[in-house]
């Protein structure tokens, strides 16, 4: 009887690594291939680990903004602030910097003032504030107080 081969187990930083370079590619056709791309990863890896699933729907936010697709955009924002604990218990010594590329807080306001969802925009501007992405975010607060 031959011995079964065992499934390649990859790591989180592995998948994530994957998911950027597939990404990057596909992005180069614009926006809308870059969708498709992140759309077909997800429906083929039912068990992307969360913290790669964060770094996606960043993605999708960034293209969606780009598309003016803005209800998907705040819908992908909201599934990347969802899964931000465990993208930081999965690269705690890399979390800051991933943290701080991410579109997802810059297109979320974005996405929110488009639909005139001011109040959504300033707790936005807010909790880039707290998480200290920026000076830029208290510009924008600023710039939203009137929605208080």
């Amino acid at each position: 009887m031959s011995k079964r081969n065992e499934p390649v187990r990859k790591s989180v930083k592995d998948v994530l690594d994957d998911l950027l370079a597939g990404h990057r590619e596909a992005a180069f056709s614009g926006p809308e291939s870059a969708l498709k791309y992140l759309r077909r990863t997800f429906e083929a890896q039912g068990s992307l680990p969360n913290a790669v699933k964060a770094v996606a729907y960043d993605l999708s936010a960034e293209a969606q903004a780009q598309s003016g697709q803005w209800e998907a955009c705040v819908e992908s924002t909201a599934q990347v602030l969802g899964y931000l604990p465990e993208l930081e218990a999965a690269f705690p010594h890399e979390y800051r910097r991933i943290l701080e590329g991410l579109a997802c807080f810059e297109r979320g306001i974005q996405a929110h003032s488009e639909l005139g969802d001011f109040h959504a925009a300033l707790e936005l501007c807010e909790r880039a504030i707290a998480l200290g992405l920026g000076a830029h975010y208290s510009a924008k607060r600023d710039s939203l107080e009137w929605a208080r």
